[in-house]
């Protein structure tokens, strides 16, 4: 479980590190789960995610994006029903039930995975609301640090609303403004061990660094929604055609599994 001190860092900044939650056979097991789910693209006998795309474009340089990997891999599917990681995901939210929006694998090769822009989670999910209902639980599968990658925050920038499009006004690789409406702005690496947790809320502003080093960075992002989330027929997502109930209703569903009940 998590100390108050770290519930209280979560609500003041907007992400937290919960610590260990697999042990090194475990880590080996699901690094070994994302190549295999990889090898196995074209294989029609083999369970296949919602999304496996190379984002870079190159076969020899490839940035994977995995999403659903649980419906491919049990091994996967184990981690992201989590109780230890649900209970966490509780204590921070405060939620009475968390469903799994979806899954996704960040997956940097060693010496050319990409960088990811600043932006906010919820926003992008726009068949989702409100915007602030839903929880990203962020397990590392390697060491994730400066030179391979890691995230990087912006404190308390959860609770500045929906400024998705403001950031996407800021230059690619660029540097953040000294200020915000107001706010001082400035961010903090956030490196995580492979087997750790790390927590963040669907609003806080972060994004990531290029693969400069000789190891990868694998990483599951295990998105929570709380009972608060429901359904937003006039939006757009990979994850659209999968929904069942109607406009407005709470999403649930088998493909939305529920991890916790309070």
């Amino acid at each position: 479980m998590l100390t108050s001190e770290q519930i209280e860092q979560y609500r003041r900044s907007g992400f937290v590190n919960g610590g260990p939650v697999l042990d090194e056979a475990a880590v080996e097991v699901l690094q070994a789960e994302v190549l295999r789910v990889i090898d196995e693209r074209e294989n029609p006998q083999a369970a296949q995610p919602v999304r496996l795309a190379n984002l870079s474009g190159d076969a020899e340089r490839p940035i994977w994006q995995i999403v659903n990997i649980w419906q491919a891999s049990p091994a996967f599917q184990a981690l992201v029903c989590s109780q230890k990681i649900a209970a966490m995901a509780a204590e921070l939210t405060g939620a009475r039930e968390l469903r799994i929006w979806h899954d996704q694998i960040q997956y940097k090769p060693k010496e050319q995975g990409g960088r990811l822009h600043w932006h906010q989670d919820s926003p992008l999910w726009t068949t989702l609301q409100p915007k602030d209902a839903q929880i990203t639980a962020w397990v590392a599968l390697d060491d994730a640090e400066a030179d391979n990658g890691c995230m990087y925050m912006v404190p308390g920038s959860h609770l500045w609303g929906n400024q998705q499009k403001e950031l996407d006004k800021l230059p690619q690789g660029g540097q953040l403004p000294e200020e915000f409406d107001g706010h001082p702005l400035h961010f903090i690496m956030c490196p995580v061990k492979k087997g750790h947790v790390h927590f963040h809320h669907s609003l806080t502003w972060h994004g990531s660094g290029q693969n400069h080093s000789a190891r990868p960075r694998r990483a599951i992002a295990i998105h929570l929604m709380t009972e608060r989330t429901t359904y937003d027929a006039g939006g757009n997502h990979i994850m659209q055609p999968l929904i069942t109930v109607q406009n407005g209703e709470q999403l649930k569903g088998d493909i939305f599994p529920l991890v916790w009940a309070g």
